[in-house]
């Protein structure tokens, strides 16, 4: 929790976080206006193998090592990023409050569905707001 609001701290109020989120926008202008994008590509892929890596290494102590280690988790994840909305970090932790919780609740009162829930609640979603809850206008466009 402490590297995700460490991340919306730096995308929001820094620099590089105005810059990273300018680029996902218009990248083109972002280069016109006489920044190195290759730098900023570089450097965002960096940060992303950096929270990859952190992740691994937290999961490892409850999942256990292994080579398939984490695909459990990729669809719920991914799930969890459209339902609120793709670019919004705000968003993907609403959403995956949302999946784990419906999950959850499912698996108490009726387990056979708790994996089917999630993607009903994806249909739902992408049928009343086709860019997620907190989907911005610019970003699927």
């Amino acid at each position: 929790m402490i590297a995700v609001a460490l991340l919306f701290l730096l995308l929001r109020y820094t620099r590089l976080g105005i810059r990273i989120r300018a680029g996902t926008l218009d990248l083109e202008t972002v280069a016109a206006l006489g920044i190195n994008v290759q730098m900023l590509r570089s450097l965002n892929f960096a940060v992303g193998i950096f929270l990859a890596g952190l992740s691994g290494v937290l999961a490892a102590g409850q999942l256990g090592l292994e080579p398939t280690m984490g695909t459990g988790l990729l669809m719920p994840s991914f799930i969890a990023i459209i339902v609120g909305g793709i670019g919004s970090l705000p968003g993907t932790l609403a959403g995956g409050l949302l999946i784990g919780v419906a999950s959850g609740l499912t698996a108490v009162f009726y387990p056979a569905a708790s994996e089917a829930v999630i993607y009903v609640m994806m249909a739902v979603v992408l049928l009343l707001r086709p860019r997620g809850l907190f989907g911005e206008e610019g970003m699927m466009s």
